[in-house]
C-alpha cells in the first residue's frame, strides 16, 4: 500500500502519522499514528548543555591535578637540594606555628630557619598570584575584575612603600580579616610576576645572611616551577584525547571543497561573501512593487558597509536617497518607518571592523588574503604566544600583532573554505544570488545531487556537524529513528514525508522561557476575556470567534475600519451582525493571524469579498470613502504591521510567492537542514502520479488554520497524544489541500458559519449550505476521533467506514505512547556538599549548616545541633536568639551573629555551626575521613524472593565506578544497616527511568491527574496497567509511576507485596513485549 509520513517535530516530541494514498496519490486513511517523547538535551533550570557539569569537573580535575604536580615538583627540588629531608617535611606543619605572613616579612631582613623557608616557598607556590596567557582578557568581565584588583593592589605597594605582597598582607589593615578572595571579590589579587620578585628577593636575601643552598641556581630552578603554566591552546597533555588545540581539531571540512578545512567566520572573505549576499537579496518596494537595485545602488551599500561600523538601514536610505514611500523588503515594519530603520541593523562586516579599529591607519596595509589569515588565526588560536607565533608568519609588523592580539569573541567557522568563497565571491559581486554564483564557479549548490540514497535514513552524515545545538541534533536523531521505525514497519519506502518543526526548535533556552512566559500571559489574558463574555453578554459557551471579536471591538474603539460606523457591542455576538474579514484574503494570503483580521458589518464582508481594502471601497463607494478609510487607518490603527496590511494598494505576483513562502513553507535553518537531509539520502517510493516534490517543510500557521476548521481541539494538558493528531493535520497538507483550500476561501462573500466540528458556507438568506470546508476525506474527523479513542476497533467497527474493510480490525490497537529511557550513565558521583564520617558508625554525619537553618524543637533545643556541651556558651546565645525572635531563623539571625565572651562583650563572627543528620547512603571521600550525599539513582535493580517479595537495590553514580554492584536492599524506613543482602540468583530485570513495567494490585492503585488544567477526570483506579517507571524512593522503597500519556500519576507504589511485577520494552513507535528475565550487568 502507498503511503506517506507526517511528523511533528518538537524539541521533546516527534509526532507521527501514517496515511494511506488513493490512486491520485492523495491521503484517505489512517495506517497509524502515534508520539515519541524524550527528554530536552539540555539542563531544564537554565538551558546549559548536559555536558557542562562533566567538562567544568574535568577542568576542576585537571586544575587540582597540575596544582598538586606543581607542588611535588617543588618539594622534590627542596629534598634534593637538602633544604629539608623527606622525614622534616611530613611533620612539617605540626604543633604551633607561627603566621606564614609574618615568616614572609621577616624573611626580608632576617635569617630564617629551613624549616621556615620551606613553609615560605610552599606557601608562595599555592598562592602565586593570577597571570592571564591572553592580552584580549581584558575584554572579559571577570579576567578585567581580576587585572583591575592587580592594578589597585600595585598602586597600593607602591604608595604605601610595600617591598612584597607579603608585607602588604601583613601589614596593610585592609587585609586584616582575610588574605584570600571570598564571595566574589578579588581584593587580594596580584598578579604573579609580584610573588616571584617577592620570591626572588627572600632568596637572594637568605643567601646573603648565609644560607648556601639558596644558589642563584636554585632560585631559577625555583622560579621555573612557581611560573610554570601551560598554554591555553595546549590542552591537556597526551595522551589525552583532549590533547593539542581543540579548535583547529574540530574544523570541518568544506562543502564544495572536501580536501579544505572551513573558513572561520570572521576571516574576511566569509563576511564579505555575507554582505553580498544580503545586497543582493535586497530589494525596494514601492507601491506594491518589488524593485532590484541597480549596479550603484550596491555599489554604495557596500562601500557603507566597509566605511561604518554599525550600519543602520536609515544610513542605507539617506545614502541611496530613497523617496520616504520606498520600504525595503527584507525588514518588517511594525512600527514608524524612520523609528524601525534607524533600529534595524546591516551589520555584516563585524570582524572587518573590530580588527579596522584597533589597526587604524595600518589596515590599508593588509590584503585580503593576510585579512583572511588574520581571522583565521584569532578564531583558531587564544594564547598571545600562539596568536603571535602565527601573525608572525604572515609577516605582519610587530605593533600590528600587538595590535590584534587585543582582539576577543572570535571563534565560529563558516561551511565553506577560504578556496571556495574566492571562487564564489566575484559571482556575487556581479549581482547573483547564492545558487547562481555556486553553478557559475562550477559547485552543485545542493551539494548532494548525487548522492546515494538508501531505504533507511543514515544515522549521521558530515553535515549533521552544523547543527550545534545538542536540543536540535536529539530531536533530529529522534525523527530519523522514528522515519526509520516506520519505513521496517511498512516494508517500504514512502511516497511524500511532510514535516514541521517547532519554532522553538531554532531558539535558544532564554528565548524559548521568554515565549513560554509571553503565551501563559496570552491565555491567561484571553481567559480573563472569556469570563468577561460569559458575565457580561451571558454567553455561557463563548468560542474563540467571539473571543476575537471583542478583542477587534476594542481595538478598533468599536467601529468598523470600512465605513467608520459604530459596532453596538450588545450585538456583537448576533448571527449575521458583524464578520471576522481577512484584511489580505486568506485565499491568497494564508495568513490567519491577528494582524491580519479586522471586525466588519456582515454586509461589508460579503461586499468586499477577494479585494484588498482600498480597492474595494474605491469600486463601491468611490474616492472620498477610500480617502477616510485611510484617514481613519492612520488615526486610529496602532499596529504598524495591520495598518500597513489595510493601506495595501495591489498585490503583486512576488506577494504573493512572499505569501505562500511565508505563511505554508517553513524556512527556519534547522527545517531547512532537515528537509535537505531526507531529501538527499532517502530513496522515496516511485510515484505513479510523477511527483516530484517529496518532501515538505510545512509552515505551523497553515496546519494551525487547518486544525481549527476541522474542528480538532488541542489541549495539551491532555496528554502527549495531541502530538499524533498535528501529525496527521501536517500529513495532509499537501499541495491538493492548498488548492481547495484557496478555492473554499474564494466564495469569501458569502457568510461563514462556524461549528465545534466544521465550517460552512453558508447563503445568509436561506440558511442553505453551498459548500464545506474541504477534508482530506471523507469522514477524516470521525475515523480520527476513532484511532484516538481508548478501543478504537470498536469505535471504527461502528462507523464502517470502507477503507477499513478487509481489514482485521482487532489488530488495530490504541495510541501507546513511546518514551525514550534513560540509560545513559552521566553525572557527579555525589553531592558537593563534604560531611564528617566521625559518627557514621551511629548512622549519623556531621555538617555545617547556616544559623538561618536552625529550629527549636518541641522540648525548645536546637534541632540536631551538634555537641552542644562542646560550647555552651555559643549554644545557649543560638537559643536565646531564636527564643527571642518565636523561632524564626531567618529574622533571628538577619544581623550578623557574634559569639560572646565569658564577659559577655561580642566576640568573633559566627555564621555557620555544625549539626548532625541521619545517613543511609553515601560516599566515602578524603581518604574515608569524610561522606558526602549520592548524587543521582541511576538504575533500581530487582530482586524477586519466592514467598516473600519484590526487593529494590538502588544503584547511584558512585556505585557505577565499584568492582562489584551493591546488593542492600531498600527496607522501608530501616536505616542502611538492617537493609537484606540480595542473592545474585533472585535477580529479575534492572528498572532505569522511562523504563516500561506492568504491574497487578489485589486492590488496585489509584492514579492522581497530573496537570491540574487537564480537562481529564482527577482520578481513576485500575488493578494492572502497563506504566513507565520514573523513580524510587529509598525511605519508603516505593516507586513512582506514570501513565504512557503522561496524564495521570502514582508518586508511591509499595512493590514488595504486589502479585506480579513485569518488565516491558517499548521500540520508537510504542510497540511493547515483555522482557525476559535479565542478566544482572555490572558497569566495570
Amino acid at each position: 500500500m502507498k503511503y506517506a509520513i507526517g511528523l511533528d517535530i518538537g524539541i521533546a516530541s516527534v509526532g507521527y502519522a501514517v496515511l494511506a494514498l488513493d490512486h491520485e496519490e492523495n491521503p484517505w486513511g489512517i495506517i497509524r499514528l502515534g508520539s515519541r517523547i524524550f527528554d530536552v538535551a539540555e539542563n531544564p533550570k537554565d538551558g546549559a548543555s548536559l555536558a557542562l557539569p562533566r567538562r567544568e569537573a574535568r577542568s576542576v580535575r585537571r586544575r587540582l591535578r597540575r596544582h598538586h604536580h606543581r607542588l611535588e615538583r617543588i618539594k622534590n627540588l627542596l629534598i634534593n637540594t637538602e633544604l629539608i629531608t623527606k622525614d622534616e617535611l611530613l611533620h612539617l606543619y605540626d604543633g604551633n606555628l607561627s603566621d606564614v605572613y609574618e615568616l614572609r616579612v621577616k624573611a626580608l631582613d632576617y635569617s630564617v630557619t629551613n624549616a621556615e623557608l620551606t613553609r615560605i616557598l610552599l606557601h608562595l607556590a599555592q598562592r602565586r598570584g593570577f597571570k592571564s596567557n591572553r592580552k584580549s582578557d581584558a575584554n572579559d568581565k571577570e579576567a578585567g575584575q581580576l587585572l583591575e584588583a592587580v592594578s589597585a593592589n600595585t598602586k597600593r605597594m607602591q604608595e604605601n612603600h610595600y617591598r612584597t605582597v607579603g608585607e602588604m598582607f601583613y601589614k596593610d589593615d585592609l587585609f586584616s580579616k582575610y588574605k584570600r578572595n571570598k564571595g566574589g571579590t578579588y581584593l587580594t589579587t596580584v598578579h604573579r610576576d609580584m610573588i616571584a620578585t617577592e620570591a626572588r628577593t627572600i632568596l637572594e636575601k637568605q643567601f646573603a645572611l648565609g644560607n648556601d643552598i639558596c644558589t642563584q641556581d636554585f632560585i631559577d630552578k625555583y622560579l621555573s616551577i612557581l611560573l610554570s603554566q601551560r598554554q591555553f591552546d595546549e590542552g591537556p597533555g597526551e595522551p589525552s584525547p583532549y590533547a593539542g588545540n581543540q579548535i583547529a581539531n574540530m574544523i570541518g571540512k568544506c562543502t564544495f571543497e572536501p580536501n579544505e578545512y572551513r573558513a572561520a567566520k570572521a576571516s574576511y572573505s566569509f563576511e564579505r561573501f555575507n554582505l553580498l549576499q544580503k545586497v543582493n537579496h535586497l530589494r525596494l518596494l514601492l507601491e506594491g512593487k518589488s524593485i532590484a537595485l541597480d549596479n550603484e545602488q550596491r555599489k554604495k551599500i557596500i562601500a557603507l558597509a566597509h566605511d561604518k561600523a554599525d550600519l543602520r538601514y536609515s544610513h542605507i536610505r539617506k545614502a541611496l536617497g530613497l523617496d520616504k514611500k520606498v520600504l525595503f523588503n527584507t525588514i518588517t515594519y511594525n512600527d514608524d518607518v524612520s523609528v524601525i530603520e534607524k533600529k534595524t541593523k546591516f551589520n555584516f562586516l563585524q570582524a572587518y571592523h573590530q580588527i579596522k579599529k584597533v589597526l587604524a591607519e595600518d589596515m590599508q596595509k593588509l590584503t585580503t588574503e593576510q585579512l583572511d589569515n588574520i581571522g583565521q588565526i584569532l578564531s583558531t588560536y587564544k594564547s598571545d604566544n600562539k596568536r603571535t607565533e602565527e601573525l608572525s608568519a604572515l609577516g605582519l609588523e610587530k605593533k600590528i600583532i600587538d595590535a590584534l592580539l587585543g582582539i576577543n569573541g572570535l571563534s565560529k567557522f563558516a561551511h565553506l573554505s577560504l578556496k571556495a568563497l574566492r571562487k564564489i565571491n566575484p559571482y556575487l559581486e556581479e549581482g547573483k544570488i547564492y545558487n547562481e554564483a555556486c553553478a557559475a564557479a562550477g559547485y552543485d549548490f545542493k551539494a548532494h545531487a548525487n548522492t546515494q540514497k538508501t531505504e533507511l535514513l543514515p544515522a549521521y552524515k558530515e553535515e549533521m556537524d552544523d547543527i550545534t545545538s545538542p536540543v536540535a541534533r536529539r530531536a533530529i536523531a529522534q525523527s530519523i529513528k522514528v522515519i526509520n521505525a516506520i519505513i521496517r514497519e511498512q516494508k517500504c519506502s514512502p511516497v511524500y514525508i511532510n514535516i514541521e518543526l517547532a519554532r522553538e526548535m531554532a531558539k535558544g533556552f532564554d528565548e524559548r522561557t521568554q515565549i513560554d512566559k509571553a503565551n501563559k500571559e496570552n491565555q491567561a489574558k484571553n481567559e480573563r476575556i472569556m469570563e468577561r463574555i460569559r458575565t457580561e453578554f451571558h454567553k455561557s459557551n463563548p468560542t474563540g470567534m467571539d473571543l476575537i471579536k471583542l478583542k477587534l471591538w476594542e481595538e478598533q474603539d468599536g467601529r468598523s475600519p470600512y465605513s467608520q460606523k459604530a459596532i453596538s457591542i450588545n450585538r456583537l455576538f448576533e448571527p449575521g451582525y458583524v464578520d471576522i474579514d481577512h484584511i489580505v484574503p486568506y485565499s491568497i494570503s494564508f495568513d490567519d493571524s491577528f494582524k491580519n483580521k479586522v471586525l466588519v458589518f456582515s454586509d461589508e464582508n460579503r461586499d468586499k469579498g477577494n479585494r484588498l481594502p482600498i480597492a474595494y471601497l474605491q469600486s463601491k463607494f468611490g474616492a472620498k470613502a477610500a480617502e477616510n478609510f485611510i484617514i481613519w487607518v492612520q488615526s486610529n490603527i496602532k499596529d504598524y504591521k495591520k495598518r500597513q496590511k489595510l493601506l495595501k494598494r495591489e498585490i503583486t505576483e512576488e506577494d504573493i510567492n512572499k505569501f505562500k513562502e511565508r505563511n505554508l513553507q517553513d524556512t527556519k535553518t534547522i527545517s531547512r537542514f532537515l528537509y535537505n537531509y531526507i531529501n538527499d539520502y532517502l530513496l522515496f517510493a516511485p510515484s505513479d502520479t510523477g511527483k516530484k516534490k517529496r518532501v515538505t517543510a510545512v509552515n505551523g500557521t497553515i496546519t494551525a488554520y487547518l486544525r481549527k476548521r476541522w474542528g480538532i481541539n488541542k489541549i495539551r494538558a491532555n496528554g502527549d497524544k495531541h502530538h499524533a493528531v498535528d501529525a496527521v493535520v501536517i500529513a495532509c497538507t499537501t499541495d491538493k489541500m492548498i488548492k481547495d483550500l484557496s478555492s473554499f476561501s474564494k466564495y469569501h462573500e458569502l457568510e461563514y458559519m462556524h461549528t465545534d466540528t466544521e465550517s460552512l458556507l453558508v447563503n445568509s438568506l436561506t440558511g442553505e449550505i453551498l459548500k464545506r470546508f474541504p477534508y482530506p476525506w471523507e469522514d477524516f474527523r470521525p475515523e480520527l476521533m476513532a484511532r484516538l479513542s481508548d478501543n478504537p476497533a470498536d469505535a471504527l467497527r461502528k462507523l464502517n467506514l470502507i477503507f477499513y474493510h478487509g481489514t482485521d480490525l482487532s489488530t488495530i490497537k490504541p495510541i501507546f505512547v513511546s518514551r525514550m529511557p534513560r540509560h545513559k550513565v552521566t553525572g557527579a558521583a555525589h553531592k558537593a556538599t563534604i560531611k564528617s564520617a566521625r559518627c557514621l558508625n551511629n548512622g549519623i554525619v556531621i555538617c555545617k549548616t547556616s544559623l538561618q537553618n536552625l529550629k527549636l524543637d518541641k522540648e525548645g533545643e536546637i534541632a540536631n545541633y551538634y555537641a552542644p556541651e562542646s560550647d555552651t556558651i555559643l549554644y545557649n546565645a543560638l537559643k536565646e536568639r531564636l527564643r527571642a525572635y518565636d523561632n524564626k531563623p531567618a529574622k533571628a539571625f538577619a544581623e550578623p551573629f557574634y559569639k560572646p565572651k565569658a564577659d559577655g562583650t561580642p566576640g568573633p563572627l559566627v555564621k555557620k555551626v555544625k549539626v548532625y543528620e541521619k545517613s543511609t547512603l553515601n560516599v566515602a571521600v578524603q581518604q574515608n575521613t569524610a561522606v558526602a550525599d549520592n548524587d543521582s539513582m541511576v538504575r533500581v535493580d530487582v530482586f524477586h524472593v519466592k514467598g516473600d517479595g519484590y526487593y529494590l537495590v538502588p544503584i547511584y553514580i558512585a556505585d557505577t565506578l565499584k568492582k562489584e554492584l551493591p546488593n542492600k536492599a531498600i527496607v522501608a524506613y530501616k536505616p542502611y544497616a538492617d537493609w537484606p543482602v540480595m542473592d545474585d540468583s533472585d535477580f529479575i530485570f534492572s528498572l532505569y527511568p522511562n523504563d516500561l513495567i506492568k504491574f497487578e494490585h489485589k486492590n488496585g492503585v489509584k492514579f492522581a491527574k497530573v496537570n491540574k488544567e487537564s480537562t481529564l477526570n482527577d482520578f481513576y483506579s485500575t488493578k494492572s496497567d502497563i506504566v513507565y517507571f520514573k523513580g524510587c524512593n529509598i525511605n519508603t522503597g516505593a516507586i513512582t509511576i506514570i501513565n504512557h500519556e503522561n496524564t495521570y500519576v502514582v508518586s508511591s507504589l509499595g512493590v514488595k507485596r504486589l502479585p506480579s511485577l513485569e518488565k516491558y520494552q517499548a521500540d520508537v513507535l510504542g510497540n511493547y513485549t515483555k522482557v525476559k528475565k535479565e542478566v544482572r550487568k555490572p558497569f566495570r
